[in-house]
């Protein structure tokens, strides 16, 4: 059963792979030069890409709140609208 869910999942994620795949190239630049730059600050490689790591699965965390937010307000408006 699991690998029906994986062959759909592959299915729907290869439709937006290229998407993702550009904008993960953007973030990918960015982090690196905050690696540089903490680098050049003296701070260690483990520490820094700790602290990385932390901040973007709290931003992640912090986006998908706010769609999530935004989709259930928008379900809100509709219902007031048809009711």
């Amino acid at each position: 059963m699991a690998t029906d869910y994986t062959n759909r999942m592959d299915a729907i994620f290869e439709t937006w792979e290229f998407h993702l795949f550009e904008k993960l190239g953007g973030v990918d630049r960015i982090v690196a030069s905050i690696q540089s730059e903490a680098a050049l600050f003296g701070i260690p490689y483990d520490a820094r890409t700790e602290y990385i790591n932390k901040k973007l699965v709290d931003m992640i965390d912090q986006i998908a709140e706010k769609r999530e937010a935004h989709s259930q307000g928008s379900r809100r408006k509709a219902k007031k609208k048809i009711g």
